[in-house]
């Protein structure tokens, strides 16, 4: 078969950003995945944009999530003068209740390190919330007395629908001139005198080998599975996780039909997201289960039953959809960004793994900081804590 430039392995959130960059730049690059593109994690995702979610302290992770989340804008607009797609980006903030001052305390204790690094978190009474969000509970589930509560307001949290988000990046990628190669297993990276060359599809008893100048793992929770010779796995594991969809009917507000919710709302049982069409995505469990999809109806019962007692109008809301996802974690919960090292002892071998609950977040930054690794020989700034060879043997 011909040859690549580039050939990105995994045609979810991850590797379509990428081949889109570098297909921008001029390259040949070929997408191969064994479904549809953007049909496992990156579908079941939530979109949101949200870095202080995910970091309890300040690790490297926050600060490549930041970084991540101000390319939205920029990216978002991109897409829609390029494709037409309208991915919903929405920069309306988080919500995160708390039912006792004691609670409030702990929560802008856990944010403090944040605020430190620049994040604004406003704090919101009960009839500030109330004002913002009247489909709330007029208390916090299992909180105290009526009348008490409020919530803090995160405004640099946004978000964006992740299944029109991978329309727009695979509309854009053909646009580019990207190659996808889709119904294909990868079965093998071909290595030929330390240099990673190609990769090999298909049964191994008739498999093809599509060649290029680097090979890109961005497979998500299957990256453990595709090796080569002299090439380790990366420690990647599938995290499952339920979610579900719920439409209700909207809001009132002067009279005037509104959405039922415009912020994300976020608890420790459950966070709720609302979409541009109506829709309110429900979520989200976190389940050792291997490669098991499974949708199961207690986990989908027990989220929508938080999800009820946090916004009350749910109750009579139709349960759309329910489905699960796998994402991909790593030992330390953080991606696998970069090239393998050295005394592995193979060239032209990269990754782009591990990005967890993330993917849809963290997507524009490794995009462009392994696009401008390719191309110049080096990440734009230090990359370390996310190399590989913090794992390779």
């Amino acid at each position: 078969m011909e040859k690549f430039d580039y050939t990105i392995i995994g045609a979810g959130v991850i590797g379509c950003s990428l081949a889109r960059l570098l297909a921008g730049a001029g390259k040949r690059v070929a997408l191969i995945d064994r479904a549809a593109p953007g049909t496992e994690a990156s579908h079941a995702a939530a979109g949101m944009l949200a870095p202080s979610a995910e970091a309890d302290e300040l690790t490297p992770l926050f600060s490549l999530a930041t970084r991540s989340r101000s390319l939205y804008t920029n990216l978002v607009a991109e897409l829609i003068a390029e494709t037409g797609i309208d991915p919903h980006y929405r920069t309306d903030g988080t919500l995160l209740p708390f039912a006792t001052s004691a609670a409030r305390d702990h929560m802008l204790h856990t944010l403090s390190w944040q605020m430190a690094q620049g994040a604004r978190v406003e704090q919101l009474s009960s009839s500030q919330l109330s004002s913002r969000e009247a489909a709330l509970s007029p208390t916090f589930p299992q909180g105290p007395s009526p009348g008490f509560g409020g919530a803090l307001y995160l405004p640099d949290d946004h978000q964006v629908d992740n299944r029109l988000l991978m329309q727009a990046l695979v509309s854009s990628c053909r646009l580019r001139g990207v190659d996808f190669v889709l119904g294909q297993s990868v079965s093998s990276i071909v290595v030929r005198k330390g240099r990673a060359i190609g990769v090999a599809i298909g049964p191994e008893s008739s498999s093809e080998t599509i060649t290029a100048g680097a090979i890109i793992n961005a497979s998500g929770a299957w990256a453990a599975q595709i090796t080569g010779d002299g090439i380790p796995a990366i420690p990647v594991r599938p995290v499952k996780g339920h979610m579900l969809a719920l439409r209700a009917a909207p809001g009132q507000r002067g009279g005037q039909p509104r959405e039922l919710l415009r912020h994300v709302i976020r608890t420790e049982e459950v966070y709720l997201v609302p979409r541009h069409d109506g829709r309110i995505i429900v979520g989200s469990t976190m389940e050792e289960a291997g490669f098991d999809k499974t949708v199961h109806a207690a986990p989908v019962a027990r989220l929508q039953e938080a999800a009820q007692r946090l916004c009350p109008a749910l109750a009579s809301a139709e349960k759309i959809d329910a489905w699960t996802g796998l994402r991909p974690a790593t030992p330390d919960g953080l991606p696998v960004i970069g090239p393998l090292p050295q005394r592995a002892g193979i060239a032209n071998y990269w990754t782009a793994l591990g990005h967890f609950r993330n993917g849809i977040l963290l997507a524009p930054i490794t995009a462009e900081v392994l696009t401008h690794w390719l191309l110049n020989g080096q990440p734009p700034f230090p990359m370390d804590a996310f190399l590989p060879d913090r794992f390779a043997p």
